[in-house]
């Protein structure tokens, strides 16, 4: 690293432990706010809804109250800029959320700062509005230090990250120019060169007889840890039935009455669905259940039947699309979704593709699989795999900022998770999260601390150490960029 570079992040060091207490402060301002996206509430410069409405708000008065430039590009995404936009380095954070679920023990939006662990718990601090912050406090000091860049900064603020990356991607329907180059903090160190493609969207059954209802997840990206269905049921016939499952299964089911019937309740192990080996999904515990104890009767005994099948994995054994390679790993697909009405089970899917993989056949291959076993496809979302080289010289004067200032050694990788490198020209994923266990998580109860979980947690060293390496890496780049 040159010595010039190296000065600025001391120069960093000492600023960011002059700044904490904002840091933290800016974070939980942001994070108090409810902001999961609800484009179907969408309203006039809210295409998302009110919550992220008035989140981009919130980030655009910040911006300007530093003395930033700000647009806002019609609530689909703002803009805080410092320097010539038009000749700009991107940094590009999402201020939407995934939806809270069940079961924390902190209030969700209360962004509760933990002094002995230093550390924020709150749906979105950590997932992504400490990163916007981040960059924005990045922003800061190089404008306060006078550093003589050749470009540009703009800090997108996204707010449909989470459900699509609709945001992103309606921009570039209407034309709007990005960056020549960005960085998205919303990944891990090191380099991010790779990201599986995805598909997304529900399938539907007929599911008439005795089922009641049936419901579990809110968010194609989030694995359930509960699923909850009704049955039309005398109770002596469900306990009985239950009684006959394997121990591990009936010990993750509950059964008590209820006004039409008996309620069954399945409990999980709530995750990321891009990493479906750290959880334990709901809807496929409450299916094997059904299945198994053969109380349901009519279509939804099929309906059930079919997508206990279509769960008992999450690498696509099921539905013989199992497919990986060596840049990527293998394909991962889960049901995270599903709701019962008017006699229609609709199932939500969320699936991570490798980059070699070929998107259209695998689509094709998965409908002809669901519709042997009744479902139908509905609302699919196909999105290509993001790949740069990793000879690229943005990927290698990156990897080589985080080897000066850390010491290691880790080489850039892929990953299954979706970030807006696959959405935004020429974005590259870098940071914040680094190896190891976090001292945060080693307090919470487990399932709770991760980005889509309960008690979201977001160390705020975490925070501190990729703003010191951002001021290295923009400095880097804005000596190597055109």
């Amino acid at each position: 690293m040159k010595p010039e570079i190296q000065a600025y992040v001391e120069k960093a060091d000492l600023w960011i432990n002059a700044h904490k207490a904002e840091f933290i402060e800016e974070i939980q301002e942001l994070a108090r706010i409810p902001s999961v996206s609800h484009p179907e509430e969408a309203a006039e410069k809210a295409p998302f809804g009110a919550g992220c409405r008035r989140v981009l708000d919130h980030a655009l008065e910040r911006g300007g109250a530093y003395g930033f430039e700000t647009e806002d590009l019609d609530g689909y995404a703002g803009v805080i800029s410092l320097g010539d936009r038009s000749n700009a380095i991107g940094l590009i954070a999402h201020l939407d959320v995934v939806p809270v679920g069940d079961g924390w023990i902190y209030p969700p939006f209360g962004a509760t700062y933990l002094k002995e662990q230093d550390a924020l718990i709150g749906r979105g601090v950590d997932d992504n509005k400490g990163s916007a912050v981040m960059a924005l406090f990045v922003m800061r000091m190089l404008r306060e230090w006078g550093v003589p860049l050749r470009h540009g900064i703009a800090l997108y603020c996204g707010t449909s990250e989470e459900n699509g990356m609709h945001d992103m991607r309606a921009l570039r329907e209407r034309g709007h120019v990005f960056p020549k180059l960005s960085l998205v903090p919303d990944a891990g160190f090191p380099v991010n060169y790779g990201q599986k493609g995805s598909l997304t969207g529900f399938i539907r059954a007929d599911a008439g007889g005795n089922l009641i209802s049936f419901d579990a997840g809110s968010a194609h990206n989030v694995i359930p840890d509960t699923a909850v269905c009704v049955i039309a049921a005398e109770e002596k016939e469900v306990y009985d039935a239950l009684k006959k499952l394997p121990d591990a299964l009936r010990k993750s089911i509950t059964a008590e009455k209820a006004p039409e019937g008996m309620r069954l309740t399945a409990i999980g192990q709530s995750g990321h669905a891009a990493r479906p080996d750290d959880s334990l999904n709901a809807i496929a515990v409450l299916t094997a259940a059904l299945a198994a104890s053969e109380l349901l009767t009519g279509s939804a005994a099929k309906a059930v039947a079919g997508l206990h099948q279509l769960t008992e994995d999450h690498h696509g054994y099921s539905e013989g699309v199992f497919y990986e390679d060596e840049m990527s790993g293998p394909l991962t697909l889960v049901y995270t979704i599903a709701h019962l009405k008017n006699g229609v089970l609709r199932v939500g899917l969320d699936s991570r593709y490798p980059i070699t993989c070929p998107g259209d056949r695998l689509q094709a291959s998965l409908i002809r699989a669901w519709d042997a076993l009744g479902f139908a496809p509905e609302a699919l979302d196909l999105s290509a795999p993001y790949y740069m080289p990793r000879e690229s010289p943005f990927v290698t004067a990156l990897q080589e900022v985080y080897h000066d200032l850390t010491g290691s050694d880790d080489p850039p990788y892929t990953m299954g998770g979706g970030t807006y490198s696959k959405a935004v020209p020429n974005a590259i994923s870098f940071g914040p999260g680094t190896k190891g266990p976090s001292r945060v998580h080693a307090f919470l109860p487990e399932g709770h601390g991760g980005a889509h979980g309960r008690d979201e947690a977001l160390p705020m060293e975490k925070v501190y150490n990729c703003a010191r390496i951002y001021v290295a890496a923009i400095l880097t780049l804005d000596q190597i960029l055109d």
